[in-house]
């Protein structure tokens, strides 16, 4: 870096003064200064200015943020800067016209001119930045670099510069939830300054009002404020929420912006206006069909009254034919031209992740106006190995006002792969509709696709080739859940795979947006036969065409992969998707916002409106969780010619290990399970940690710990696990801690959890609902390493789904359990 800074500074002494182009001003957080003419996105921006004689054509030169990587950007062809002119250039990452391939950071950084030549012409270093606030030269192509509160985009810097930003003013009262009116005071250290602020959501400007006086707030509200000088840039704007009289039992999400991003007709993303493409199921032009991002600042309050972040971010309308509802689906974003670039969080409690690139807050789809609750029950009841948004029922004000109630969900992008898979976003391959749309095919799909048009899978070798290409345990669980929750508008929608880009990268899919499923639709009920949509091999355009059948149609051909998919399905049936648990599940989430259902519907009318109570809507659900499991057996009885089902009275004991159906974990202790006859099972026997596998008595007697099996009628067979005392090397606990699932799971007053300790230290057990509320502590002490059970009375907690979380050595693992009343 050094030696570049060098090459510039011998550049630039080299430079004809008849031509020099300098980087002359920048912004790298613009909230409303200027929007770009071209998306009308409030952008980062950069200025060039010719500060030489003659004309200087820049086609071929070169901007970058990182001096390390001097082609990041590539000026187009026919970019000509007149002498004395100036000319703004878009960061906003679009990477296309005047639209550079990177933003800037508000963080500060480094940007750069380079020649086509990979010579540097100029360079720009600046520090933390002040949203509305240029950094550039002064006076024009001068080396003194200086902050402007009134920004120059494509003109001198002639208005008046400050060399230093003031301090935020000192508020009294912090964001929260209280009772009754609160008095508000303010105050800075800054002599001579002026505390100016708003309650309506917009960023206070020099002619907003002056603080004088306390402030009494005696409803919820906002507030903004700022410090003021003449000869210092104003200060970073401070933002508070005040929920007075407010008695939360969900989580709040406060959005404070100016109101005209969100209801101008022209630059507001909420409203119709008069801007945007026709498109998402509306045939007029209207705002909230663009692709709009706003800045915003999002506070998340917890039930219990704490402030979960507090985070400047960017907000664009979210979803598709959803977005023709009154009430919309939000996006949130962090980016560095907003301030830090993850929300560093732990916003769901039943899932290891604690940073987010983006969040949304969904409107529940095609399911507005019935349950509020559809996506987010079908994907809670859906298990195995599955990537799916976790799901967080909340309340949204917007600059105070009262906004309903939202699911806040995570993103589905190649951030949430990150996250959850730790492959670095940039090495992902994200496909969208199984690779049928020309602008994200595939090359590796593709090539994959060709094989199989080739190579019948019939053979072992061509379907170990497949296995190389695909991750065919979690696909399985992808389908399953996705037949079982008859979702309507699948397959050939609602589709996303993804692979790391390496040599043994396979595909994985996404499982998401069933609203369509659960007897959300005409073709979406808990008869219908969504194994035959998944596999017609002449379907419509919508929603199961021959591509989108194609994979599974080929697969099922292949005698061990049709086994395991029909007997997964049927451990699926008769364990995660059992009545008992389903309907536990639905009694759980109907019951965390139920009390706010009827304010709700009063600020939104139109919403949960089907039928003749929400709570008929809900019996809806129910009775799909009750009856789909038979009608599966019916649709795979009858697709595949099979003579029907039996049931297996299997005996794992309550501890020492756990028995695999096809690859799906039965409960422990005794459970019948029912599979289907003359089909081959795979049954795996594998102990815990400190334990063997002694045999199987019954059907089979074998010491062998995999079996396969043909069930003909009903059998009985029992698995039988023994602490391992031949092997003290064995007998010790795994090199990090294990969370077992609790037995027996649904349960009514008592269940067990088992855990292994590596080695001695801190360890705490803690139950919440899906609230993220804290409803038990089993235990929080130094521990001995080695295993500990703990038997849980939960006599008190109502029907429904909670979290058990474990923290040990610095790790972290939490399951889910169900109640049954």
């Amino acid at each position: 870096m050094r030696c570049l800074r060098a090459l510039l500074l011998l550049t630039l002494l080299a430079t004809p003064a008849r031509a020099q182009v300098v980087i002359n001003e920048l912004m790298a957080s613009n909230q409303r200064t200027v929007a770009d003419p071209d998306f009308g996105d409030y952008s980062d921006w950069l200025e060039l200015h010719n500060a030489g004689t003659l004309p200087a054509d820049l086609g071929g030169y070169f901007l970058t943020d990182d001096l390390e990587e001097h082609d990041k950007w590539r000026v187009p062809d026919g970019t000509v800067l007149a002498p004395g002119a100036y000319l703004v250039i878009w960061a906003d990452d679009r990477d296309e016209g005047l639209h550079t391939s990177f933003k800037l950071s508000a963080n500060g950084e480094e940007v750069g001119l380079f020649t086509p030549a990979g010579q540097p012409v100029d360079a720009l270093t600046f520090g933390s930045q002040t949203t509305d606030v240029s950094y550039g030269r002064s006076p024009d192509g001068g080396t003194a670099l200086r902050f402007f509160a009134v920004p120059t985009p494509g003109s001198a810097n002639d208005t008046v510069p400050a060399d230093g930003v003031a301090e935020p003013p000192a508020v009294s009262l912090q964001t929260g939830v209280y009772a009754g009116p609160q008095t508000v005071t303010m105050s800075t250290a800054l002599p001579g300054a002026t505390i100016r602020y708003t309650l309506n959501g917009r960023p206070p400007t020099d002619t907003s009002a002056v603080y004088e006086a306390p402030l009494t707030f005696a409803e919820t509200g906002v507030l903004r404020t700022a410090v003021f000088r003449s000869d210092v840039v104003p200060s970073t704007v401070v933002t508070a929420t005040y929920l007075i009289n407010e008695a939360p039992t969900l989580p709040i999400v406060s959005l404070v912006t100016d109101p005209a991003h969100f209801f101008s007709d022209d630059t507001g993303i909420y409203v119709d206006g008069a801007s945007g493409p026709a498109r998402s199921c509306w045939d007029e032009r209207v705002n909230w069909n663009q692709d709009w991002e706003r800045p915003v600042h999002a506070t998340l309050i917890e039930p219990d009254g704490r402030v979960g972040f507090a985070l400047d971010l960017g907000v664009k309308i979210h979803g598709g034919c959803s977005r023709t509802q009154p009430q919309k689906s939000l996006a949130l974003y962090a980016r560095r031209q907003y301030g830090p670039s993850k929300i560093d969080y732990q916003v769901f409690p039943d899932q290891p992740g604690d940073e987010f690139e983006s969040l949304v807050l969904r409107n529940s789809g095609q399911d507005w106006r019935s349950t509020m609750m559809r996506d987010g029950v079908a994907q809670a009841a859906a298990g195995g190995d599955l990537d799916q948004q976790a799901y967080r029922p909340t309340v949204v004000f917007i600059n105070g006002a009262y906004w309903g109630l939202h699911n806040l969900r995570e993103k589905l992008n190649e951030h949430y792969v990150e996250a959850h898979h730790g492959v670095d976003h940039d090495d992902v391959e994200l496909v969208e509709a199984g690779g049928s749309d020309p602008r994200t095919r595939s090359e590796h799909y593709d090539a994959l696709l060709a094989y199989l048009e080739v190579n019948d899978v019939v053979a072992p070798e061509h379907y170990a080739y497949v296995q190389t290409q695909i991750d065919t345990e979690a696909y399985l669980d992808y389908v399953i859940a996705e037949i079982y929750s008859a979702n309507a508008d699948w397959p050939s929608n609602n589709v996303k795979q993804w692979r790391p880009r390496t040599p043994d990268g396979r595909w994985r899919w996404m499982f998401y947006d069933l609203d369509f499923g659960f007897g959300g639709s005409p073709n979406g009920q808990f008869d219908s036969n969504t194994l035959a949509q998944a596999t017609a091999p002449d379907g419509p355009s919508w929603p199961n065409p021959p591509w989108a059948t194609y994979l599974l149609r080929r697969l099922l051909g292949n005698a061990d992969f049709r086994a395991t998919f029909i007997q997964r399905m049927a451990a699926r049936i008769s364990t995660t998707y059992a009545p008992e648990r389903g309907v536990g599940l639905i009694d759980s989430l109907q019951a965390h916002i139920a009390d706010e259902i009827p304010r709700h519907k009063a600020r939104w009318p139109g919403s949960v409106a089907l039928g003749p109570s929400w709570d008929s809507q809900v019996e809806v659900l129910r009775r799909f969780a009750r009856k789909r499991p038979e009608a599966m057996r019916g649709h795979v009885t009858a697709h595949f010619g099979l003579a029907g089902t039996t049931h297996l009275d299997l005996d794992a004991g309550a501890g020492g290990g756990q028995v695999y159906a096809a690859g799906v974990p039965l409960p422990r202790g005794a459970s019948a399970p029912v599979f289907f006859r003359d089909v081959p099972l795979q049954l795996v026997a594998v102990p815990d940690q400190g334990y063997v596998f002694k045999g199987w008595q019954g059907l089979v007697t074998s010491t062998e710990d995999t079996l396969s099996v043909t069930l003909v009628e009903s059998a009985t067979l029992t698995a039988t696990f023994a602490r391992d005392t031949a092997s003290p090397e064995q007998a010790r606990p795994s090199a990090r801690p294990t969370l077992s699932q609790n037995y027996p799971n649904p349960f009514r007053d008592r269940t067990q959890i088992e855990i292994e300790h590596a080695v001695a230290g801190p360890l705490t057990v803690t139950v919440f609902d899906l609230l993220g509320r804290q409803v038990a502590t089993l235990v929080d002490e130094v521990r001995p390493a080695g295993t500990h059970s703990f038997d849980y009375d939960a006599a008190e907690l109502r029907s429904g789904v909670y979290v058990y979380v474990m923290e040990a050595e610095g790790f972290r693992a939490a399951r889910h359990m169900v109640v049954v009343r």
